[in-house]
């Protein structure tokens, strides 16, 4: 006896038998005309993150003032010996690699420490504006 259909792919055997088994009423899927019942969620980013903000956007001097003070808490964090002053090292350790990769453009009397107003001025003499 002769099989009545040969099938030449391991996995096409399943597919066609799934195939055969659907109803004769299911609905054909329909990519095109598919909608998502909720959207997709990365898992890595925190729910409150994943909601948008319905703040206007900062601008102009409390920019400014908002950036400073990121910036100040990040140099008072990095400052383990609360010196007011930062070597390259303690600015290295403390994720302000920025500063670390411009030491020398920043303590310009060579003292081997740079303080917060150092900072300051290097930055506004670079041009940083944060609008």
């Amino acid at each position: 006896m002769k099989p009545i259909l040969r099938i030449r792919r391991p996995g096409a055997a399943a597919l066609l038998l799934a195939w055969a088994l659907l109803p004769a009423s299911a609905p054909a899927a329909d990519p095109v005309g598919a909608v998502a019942q909720e959207p997709l969620r990365d898992p890595w980013v925190p729910p409150a993150a994943r909601l948008p903000s319905n703040r206007t956007p900062t601008r102009g001097a409390a920019l400014q003032a908002q950036v400073e003070a990121k910036l100040r808490r990040a140099f008072d964090a990095a400052d383990v010996r609360h010196a007011g002053r930062l070597t390259r090292a303690q600015a290295q350790s403390g994720g302000l690699g920025f500063v670390a990769a411009h030491f020398e453009e920043i303590d310009q009397r060579r003292e081997g420490a740079v303080g917060f107003e150092d900072v300051r001025r290097f930055l506004a003499a670079r041009g940083a504006k944060p609008d």
